[in-house]
């Protein structure tokens, strides 16, 4: 009887260790799974933040030289009303000139 029960506690010792191995294999598994994972997230990551980056200087691009055309059409258009301002007083003008310079 004292066999028997130390043939027993031998099988479950043998048994229990062969859980622990089993156990091992798979934490390895999943540790590795994980760390792929994760470096796919990673990657993933990194590739969004481009794309990101790159779409915001796109768009701040466009949106800059929009501003500079409207910028460069409202200058137009205050020279143009500054000449329009100055005709009426060209003759007046050359007039003060010629008397200054005689």
């Amino acid at each position: 009887m004292l066999e028997e029960t130390l043939k027993s506690v031998k099988a479950a010792e043998a048994k229990a260790e062969e859980i622990i191995r089993e156990a091992d294999v798979q934490a390895a598994t999943v540790l590795d799974e994980a760390k792929a994972k994760a470096q796919a997230m990673r990657e993933e990551t990194a590739q969004r933040v481009r794309s990101l980056s790159q779409e915001t200087t796109e768009a701040a691009r466009t949106e800059g030289g929009r501003q500079l055309d409207a910028a460069a059409q409202e200058a137009g258009k205050e020279i143009e009303a500054l000449k329009e301002l100055i005709v009426p007083k060209k003759p007046e003008a050359v007039e003060a000139v010629i008397s200054a310079l005689v």
